[in-house]
């Protein structure tokens, strides 16, 4: 980073040197910057069929880089001990809104504008009704925020 920022100082001071379209994208690297966080929680168990059941929530494992903390885009992956019931239905919320998800990994635009610095938890349902036998272990809850 220490070099692109000298070498973007030389274009600033000396521009010149250079064609206009090369100090262009010096400068989009260095005002276009992304940042992104990724956390994960243990998947919940899913014992029951017409219930939801809820995740413990995806945080943020610390402070975030400069940035303000607006989502762009999420990523997400789940995954069980076992194989899912075909009419299992997954949503992936914030404090605003749920989205049904549709698959076991994948990536969404529907949370961009939200704020980033807010957790996620995955919500699963099973059609239908009385228990789940076997009942259904989750192994993992993953999401990777990207944000500006």
């Amino acid at each position: 980073m220490r070099h692109l920022l000298a070498f973007a100082l030389c274009l600033c001071l000396a521009p010149t040197w250079v064609d206009a379209q090369t100090y262009v994208r010096a400068t989009y690297e260095l005002s276009g910057s992304r940042y992104a966080w990724t956390s994960s929680a243990q998947g919940p168990l899913i014992a029951s069929r017409g219930q939801r059941t809820i995740s413990s929530p995806v945080l943020p494992p610390g402070t975030m880089p400069q940035a303000s903390g607006i989502v762009t885009s999420v990523r997400w992956r789940y995954s069980f001990a076992s194989t899912p019931p075909i009419d299992l239905e997954a949503y992936l919320c914030n404090a605003r809104r749920c989205v049904l998800l549709s698959g076991a990994q994948g990536k969404t635009d529907a949370f961009a504008g939200d704020d980033a610095t807010g957790g996620f938890v995955f919500a699963y349902r099973v059609a239908g009704r009385g228990g789940l036998s076997p009942t259904l272990q989750g192994r993992s809850n993953e999401v990777t925020v990207s944000y500006r």
